[in-house]
């Protein structure tokens, strides 16, 4: 065995060393100058599918993962062969943030997996079920998305990482186990919640978790303990101001919202979610708030008001919460 093994890795090595010169006779034959630089390039290494565009839009206890088909036409720089065989989807382990030293690829979990239809690898389970009958775009992004797979029962106001990985056939007859896009080069933050309100009069903003205990489930432990806590306003305008006030009238805070939202407004954020705030997805009618005053003072506990005026109607709506130490 021990034998068989270092004679596979042996090979794979003179492969690799050989790169372009397939036969090793020291000559670009025809179609081996596969970079077109009319040299021989060598230690060429076997490669999984390129990395396929992602895009996450967030739902009401929902995730939806688009991606495109840029993986499929990939080609294999050993073999010069288009080897590709499927997708797998990831999903992060609820609460993967707030509870010891975020690894990634320890807290993902493969939920998901689609291989090529009829070539005997894998499961067969085909690309049908995924396939869209029409791709989609998104404005100010060219790239057709032609693949959806939706997350359902996805808990409202917590993060999950995602990510969609391409793998090849491998080379049995070689012993070459398939490979894998990288994970963590495409993942993202994602924060299921409501979704944009069109109308403040039927569907009225609301605050969760309302009461709101310190130390909620959601919050780990920071040296910043004070300002790494957070509630949120839900049912939101696609552009509001959101002010809370304490029930005698005094006024709290205020928050500008716009369906862009990233959370780079609060620490909880930039300690528990993506160094890149631009990685993190919402739902569009979400807002978190820190619980803390205009002059980022700790408040109170008791019942609070808050009101949130839509910018682009003038609509104003009402409601309270409850702040319990």
């Amino acid at each position: 065995m021990q034998k068989e093994i270092l004679v596979n890795n042996a090979s794979w090595a003179q492969t690799a060393y050989n790169g372009e010169d397939k036969n090793f006779n020291g000559i670009l034959d025809p179609g081996e100058d596969t970079d077109g630089d009319g040299q021989i390039t060598r230690f060429i290494l076997p490669a999984p599918p390129s990395i396929p565009k992602t895009r996450i839009v967030a739902e009401n206890n929902a995730i939806n993962i688009y991606w495109d088909k840029r993986s499929e036409s990939s080609i294999d720089p050993i073999t010069q062969e288009k080897d590709f065989e499927g997708y797998r989807v990831y999903l992060s382990k609820l609460g993967f943030d707030v509870v010891g030293t975020q690894n990634l690829e320890e807290d993902f979990t493969n939920i998901a997996a689609f291989d090529l239809a009829g070539n005997n690898i894998f499961f067969d389970t085909g690309l049908d079920s995924i396939l869209l009958d029409a791709p989609v775009y998104f404005d100010g992004d060219t790239t057709a998305y032609w693949y959806l797979y939706t997350v359902k029962n996805i808990q409202n106001g917590w993060q999950y990482a995602t990510a969609v990985t391409a793998f090849d056939k491998g080379d049995e007859s070689s012993n070459l186990e398939p490979l894998e896009s990288s994970i963590l080069s495409n993942s993202f933050r994602t924060f299921a919640g409501t979704p944009v309100n069109a109308n403040l009069k039927t569907t009225e903003p609301f605050v969760y978790p309302n009461p709101y205990y310190y130390g909620s489930s959601w919050e780990g432990q920071s040296n910043f303990q004070e300002e790494s806590r957070k509630i949120v306003f839900a049912n939101l305008p696609k552009r509001c101001v959101i002010r809370v006030f304490t029930v005698a009238g005094d006024f709290i805070d205020e928050i500008n919202h716009d369906e862009n939202y990233n959370g780079s407004d609060i620490r909880w954020f930039q300690t528990f979610g993506s160094e890149n705030p631009d990685e993190n997805t919402f739902s569009g009618g979400e807002h978190a708030w820190d619980l803390l005053s205009l002059d980022s003072q700790i408040i109170a506990r008791g019942i609070y008001m808050f009101s949130v005026r839509d910018l682009d109607t003038g609509e104003q709506t009402l409601g309270k919460f409850i702040i319990i130490k």
